[in-house]
This record gives C-alpha cells, sequence and structure tokens, in this order.
C-alpha cells in the first residue's frame, strides 16, 4: 500500500478481502487481508462525487507518518510510536477514516491484532466505509474482538455482520461462541438455534457443526430441554445410520429415563439399525426384561451375536439368552390365547400385556388394535400407549397414522416420540 500526500479534495478507493475460517467448535482462524488502499487515482470526471474533506491540521502530522511508510524499509515501530499523535489530530470522518486505515496497517505489519482492531473500528465509526463492504468490515471486527476475549464487542459486531448478509463465513458460530466463552451457554444454544432456524425458514443449508456444538454443549451442562431440541435437528438434517445411534444415545443417556423409556428408544435404534456397542445392546436386554418380553430379548441378543457386537464368551448374556429363548417358546404356544383374552377383556393390564407381547412378536395389527383399546380404558398411560401404537403403526406401514399418534404424545415422553416422528417422516418420505 502506498501513502500519498493528502489534499483536502483529494479523491480515495478502497478495497479490503477477508479470508476468515471458523473451526468445528467455532474458533476463530487469523484473518489475511489486502489492506484499504487510499488516495489512488479516479477518472477526472468522478472527482467531485469522491471529494474528500481532509483537515489542516490531521494532515500535517499525517504526511510525515505516509512518507516514513512509503520509504524502502519502513520502520513499523517507530510509526507506531507516532499513532497516538495521527489519532488525536483527527477532525474530520475522512481523517478518521484514514487514521483508521494506516492503524490498521501498523497493526497487521507488527501483527498487534489490539492495533488491528483500533483501525477497523475507526475506520467503521467514520462512516466512511462503502456500503457494500459493511458486513465485511463488521466480521473482522468481530472475529479480532473474539480473539482479544472481549465477547461482548465481539457479539455486536459479528451480529451487524449478519444483518448485513456477510454470512459466507457463517459468523452465527463464533456469536454461540462468545457466549459459550462466558459460561452463558443457555443463551448460546438459544442463539444457536434461532440462527439454525432463520436457516430452515430460508431454506438454506444447515451448518453440522452448529449443531453438534449444540448437543455437546447441551449434553455437557446437562441441559435437557435443549439436549431434546439439538438431537431432534440433528436428526432430522443429517438422518445417517450413524447419526441416528448417536441421538439414541445421547437422549437415553442425557438422564432422567426408566425402563420403558429406554425400551423405546432402544428399539428405535435396532430399527434404524443403529445399535452401534455393547452398552446399547445391554440397555436393551435389561430395559426390555427376558421375564417379560423373552422373545424381543432373544432376537436381539441373536442379531447382536449375528453381527459381532455381543460376544458370545459373554456369560451375563449367554445365560439371558438361553433363560429367554425357553420362555419365548412358551410364550409363542400360548400367545393366540393370550391376544385372544385381551382382544376380549375390559381391564387395562390384561389389554396392555397383550399389546406388549403382540408388538414384541411383530404382530403389529394385533397390536395396534389393543393399543387403541387401552387408549379408552381408565388409568391407561396414554402416552406410553400412543408412543407404542405409533411403532406398530409404523411398522405395518401406516406413516401418516403414526406419525399423528407420535405428535400426540406429551410430557416427558414427548422427546422421545418426535424423534420416532422424525424417524416416520423419514422412512414414509415425506
Amino acid at each position: 500500500m502506498i501513502f500519498t500526500r493528502l489534499s483536502k479534495a483529494s479523491s480515495t478507493s478502497s478495497a479490503l478481502a477477508l479470508a476468515m475460517i471458523l473451526g468445528a467448535t467455532g474458533t476463530a482462524a487469523t484473518v489475511a487481508l489486502e489492506q484499504p488502499a487510499f488516495a489512488q487515482k479516479k477518472k477526472k470526471k468522478d472527482a467531485k462525487a469522491d471529494a474528500k474533506n481532509y483537515s489542516k491540521e490531521f494532515i500535517a502530522v499525517y504526511q510525515p507518518v505516509a512518507e516514513q511508510v512509503n520509504g524502502g524499509s519502513p520502520d513499523w515501530n517507530a510509526i507506531s510510536a507516532q499513532r497516538a499523535a495521527v489519532v488525536a489530530a483527527v477532525q474530520t470522518e475522512d481523517d478518521r477514516m484514514v487514521a483508521g486505515n494506516l492503524v490498521y496497517s501498523i497493526g497487521n505489519n507488527l501483527n498487534d491484532r489490539s492495533l488491528q482492531l483500533e483501525g477497523v473500528e475507526l475506520m467503521l465509526a467514520s462512516g466512511k466505509v462503502a456500503a457494500e463492504s459493511q458486513g465485511q468490515y463488521n466480521l473482522l471486527a468481530g472475529q479480532l474482538a473474539y480473539n482479544a476475549d472481549d465477547y461482548p464487542k465481539a457479539r455486536t459486531y459479528l451480529m451487524k455482520a449478519v444483518e448485513l448478509g456477510a454470512t459466507e463465513s457463517q459468523p452465527e458460530g463464533l456469536v454461540a461462541e462468545s457466549y459459550f466463552s462466558e459460561e452463558n451457554y443457555k443463551a448460546g444454544l438459544d442463539y444457536l438455534a434461532s440462527a439454525i432456524a432463520a436457516r430452515e425458514a430460508a431454506g438454506e443449508a444447515v451448518n453440522e457443526q452448529w449443531v453438534r456444538r449444540g448437543l455437546q454443549m447441551s449434553y455437557n451442562n446437562q441441559m435437557k430441554a435443549e439436549l431434546t431440541d439439538f438431537a431432534q435437528l440433528f436428526i432430522k438434517h443429517f438422518p445417517t445410520q450413524q447419526n441416528w445411534g448417536e441421538v439414541v444415545a445421547i437422549t437415553a443417556y442425557g438422564g432422567g429415563w426408566q425402563n420403558p423409556e429406554i425400551l423405546d428408544l432402544m428399539r428405535l435404534a435396532r430399527d434404524a439399525d443403529a445399535l452401534r456397542d455393547e452398552r446399547m445392546y445391554a440397555d436393551y436386554i435389561d430395559s426390555a426384561d427376558y421375564r417379560r418380553l423373552p422373545g424381543e430379548v432373544a432376537a436381539v441378543i441373536n442379531e447382536g451375536y449375528t453381527k459381532g457386537t455381543l460376544k458370545r464368551t459373554d456369560t451375563y448374556v449367554s445365560e439371558i439368552f438361553g433363560m429367554a429363548t425357553d420362555r419365548a417358546k412358551t410364550d409363542r404356544a400360548d400367545l393366540s390365547g393370550i391376544l385372544t383374552g385381551a382382544r376380549g377383556a375390559s381391564d387395562l393390564r390384561t389389554v396392555m400385556t397383550g399389546a406388549d407381547l403382540a408388538l414384541s412378536y411383530g404382530d403389529y395389527a394385533a397390536a395396534e388394535t389393543l393399543y387403541t383399546k387401552a387408549l379408552g380404558l381408565a388409568g391407561v398411560n396414554s402416552d406410553l400407549a400412543r408412543t407404542r401404537l405409533g411403532i406398530a403403526q409404523l411398522e405395518q406401514g401406516k406413516s401418516a397414522e403414526a406419525i399423528e399418534s407420535f405428535n400426540a404424545v406429551a410430557g416427558q415422553r414427548a422427546a422421545i416420540a418426535k424423534l420416532w416422528a422424525i424417524y416416520a417422516e423419514q422412512q414414509g418420505g415425506m
């Protein structure tokens, strides 16, 4: 960059090229930029429109510094020592713009981010930054403030950059990180959620790292409501087999669930072919309980053996497998009579026992009928019954009916049912 002699009528043009990269955790990388260039030649017809108002006092202080900059080997430390005098001499907004450019250049050459930030702030405060560059300048100021651990200031500039449409480096992630750095996890997660919602509303792709970061922070800080929201966002936008396993595990191990809820979460993982490790198989086996649902337990263990996830040398699992297999033989022999009795029963326990057995053994039509009947009986756990009704409907290919059942689930189970509803939408191509 060349600093030339200024006059009150001299012309100027500037260009600021930025390259910012946000990593997966939202930390900021170093900025590479081309310096704003001042006092370049313009066509004569543009001179009037570009006329600048530099004060005589500022020119007197600035010009000797510009000559030092233009020397063969500028001494940037010596130039920096004159920075305060140049800034103090500012009287007009054009003075401020040029002073900011100088201060930024000093900071850039001395690798001093505080001076870089001071320079960008001066340029922004001058009101002389071109409208089309305002977003980029605010983005740069926000990143520099973030690197200086000045998180409130960083947010001010970054949010302004977003407002102005400077979203190519996705500064929303850095805004969230500024809250996390202050241990204000709620605000950070809320901001991430709103940024994701804005992308969804605009029909734009959602940044996977934002969602992963939201999952991580809500899980680490035991924020169950936020964990539920980000788990749903994650699997809605990135529904791979591996991700289904991650979401079910994160939800299941987020705390507060009893065996009936764990069972329906593990059923979801199994349906998505996402039972990924021994722990998930063990939780499935324990929550199903070979004494209540022996056929399902035996089937799950056999699948684990086939996939190599469960070891046949594990004596605990092999013992459960043997007992479940024996009990399942008796159940299957009695299943038809049990289901007939449940269809004709008026007490909730008999009906629910029949419904659970039918679901466990894959008689989904019978399960649908019995769960529907149970919902009309006094004392029913309607959220549990509706969850399992939805599962029975989905297994029959009734995606729309299943989604309706899942969406009717309230209370604590709503989080589980919502995951099933998302899965049903994906299975039904909705």
